[in-house]
């Protein structure tokens, strides 16, 4: 019998904080599975003995077992369950809470002289392979183009239909890779990340919170990003972190030596732009 279906079962016989800790739960499987006891009571505004005594209630002998059953039924970004009797307003709600709480904790995690330590190895490099695999895929792209308007030769891996042997083999101390890894991750994200630090790459790990052994074994600086998850995985903190990444790059172009290279290729783009007549005039529309 799955989690879902012991608290199913047992759902009438709960008082009411173990009726809200089981439902908080229904909904958020991938945090139930991935925080501890303590860091699941402050998320779920539930305190630890209420928990314990849910776990027992609903046949669990202890956290640890509990998690077990978790792991056997469902994987860390996989469709989490409504809560029953959920409304449109409440989710609308509890949605925008959780994205503002991953900010929150995201940004609290980041300081200046690591970004801008980001930025300057990013700015020197020969070259930076924005990396993503599976869901992470839109993340690497996105970051790709925005770093395209800072410096050249940017480029998001691996390219569609190809191996990621042959694309990451000549990069070296010379050259930035970043990684994403938000979960749900491809098998291949640690030896990935193992052999960019082998061959000296400077590695840059985009994650949640477990994806921390894979940085510290390959020596990467790691920004550690929230997801929320409800239905489906939330990547508000994400893609906001890589705004920040773009905006510290592109003010670390814009001085000293960089500057006049910086303004020329941002001219150029523009005309390029207006020479293939790609973006859509809006001047023309009012």
């Amino acid at each position: 019998m799955s989690i879902v279906e012991r608290i199913q079962e047992n759902y009438d016989s709960l008082t009411a904080a173990e009726q809200d800790a089981a439902m908080f739960i229904l909904g958020h499987l991938s945090d139930a599975l991935l925080l501890n006891s303590a860091e699941l009571s402050k998320l779920s505004k539930v305190s630890q003995p209420t928990l314990s005594r849910l776990y027992r209630k609903i046949g669990f002998r202890n956290a640890a077992e509990f998690k077990r059953d978790i792991r056997r039924h469902h994987q860390p970004g996989s469709p989490e369950f409504l809560s029953q009797g959920e409304t449109t307003r409440g989710l609308l709600v509890d949605h925008m809470n959780n994205d503002v709480a991953a900010l929150q904790h995201t940004f609290s995690r980041l300081d200046n002289a690591t970004m801008d330590r980001i930025a300057q190895s990013i700015m020197k490099a020969r070259n930076v392979a924005v990396i993503g695999l599976r869901n992470n895929y839109p993340m690497a792209l996105h970051l790709r183009e925005q770093l395209m308007q800072s410096r050249a030769r940017v480029q998001a891996l691996p390219e569609p239909g190809q191996s990621l042997a042959e694309e990451i083999v000549d990069l070296n101390k010379e050259d930035v890779a970043i990684l994403f890894g938000a979960r749900r991750r491809t098998a291949v994200f640690h030896n990935l990340a193992t052999t960019l630090a082998e061959q000296h790459v400077q590695l840059i790990i985009i994650g949640d919170s477990t994806v921390r052994r894979t940085a510290l074994e390959a020596d990467a600086q790691f920004i550690e990003t929230d997801l929320h998850s409800h239905v489906l995985s939330s990547y508000t903190a994400v893609f906001s972190v890589l705004a920040l990444i773009a905006d510290y790059v592109a003010t670390s172009a814009q001085q000293g030596e960089n500057v006049d290279a910086s303004r020329s290729r941002i001219d150029t783009i523009n005309q390029r732009f207006d020479k293939l007549r790609e973006l859509e005039n809006y001047a023309s529309r009012r």
